[in-house]
């Protein structure tokens, strides 16, 4: 089974392409460089109180092992220090950063299993080196988790939504793309617990949202009918 997170594009089978003719330790590198840089509130604090948010040269490690350093001492890399490391020409390099930026983006805003996100990164975007998808897999686990355990938290049982707002605001994209402003939804959610629920989308991502919440409705419409038809029909049987 394909669920639709993701959409490859030309451009994304590019990047994934220099995404696959990295050394392993090169690609481990640069998926915890943009990690950090889409973790910028964490940053600052992972030296002393998160382990494996160092961007620095790591060996292959076994499947039981964290992709981490084992010294604080090692240094970080600076992104002109990375394009050096990584050894592509510069647009490659920009692509390559744009794509693990898109495929983390992606995969933070789905809640699946870990051997089905195992099966796309392999299937879909054709990752070919199952230490590297093995390496994203724990990474979204790692990140995943505190998200899973607060859900499962008491106070989230009876809470429902009470209201709902949104507005548009412009996003200047980073240095590392094109100069362009996009335009971002935020979706504002205000709970019976009183807390208060934001999520940012493009606009793709709105669509996709929009039409999700199409399929939802036309199911339970389906349902609906199919609950009212039956006691129609054994009550016409019954006559």
């Amino acid at each position: 089974m394909s669920i639709n997170w993701i959409k490859i594009t030309e451009r994304a089978r590019e990047g994934i392409k220099i995404i696959n003719a990295l050394p392993y330790d090169t690609f481990n590198t640069v998926l915890w460089y943009t990690h950090r840089q889409m973790s910028p509130g964490t940053a600052a604090t992972a030296a002393t109180s998160t382990v494996g948010t160092s961007v620095t040269t790591t060996e292959r490690a076994d499947s039981s092992a964290e992709d981490t350093p084992t010294s604080s001492n090692e240094p970080e890399y600076t992104l002109e220090e990375l394009e050096r490391l990584v050894g592509v020409p510069r647009a490659d390099f920009l692509l390559l950063i744009k794509t693990f930026s898109y495929i983390l983006r992606r995969i933070s805003t789905f809640i699946i299993k870990p051997s089905l996100l195992q099966r796309e990164l392999r299937d879909k975007l054709q990752l070919e080196d199952e230490a590297k998808i093995d390496a994203i897999l724990r990474l979204w686990v790692r990140e995943t988790t505190p998200i899973m355990e607060n859900l499962a938290s008491p106070r989230y049982e009876s809470n429902v939504v009470e209201d709902v707002a949104w507005k548009l605001q412009v996003e200047v994209s980073s240095h590392c793309q094109q100069r362009d402003r996009t335009p971002i939804g935020v979706l504002q959610l205000r709970t019976a617990a009183g807390e208060d629920i934001s999520s940012e989308m493009t606009h793709p991502e709105l669509l996709q949202l929009y039409n999700q919440f199409e399929q939802i409705q036309a199911e339970l419409d389906a349902t609906l009918a199919m609950t009212e038809t039956v006691p129609a029909a054994s009550a016409s049987g019954g006559q």
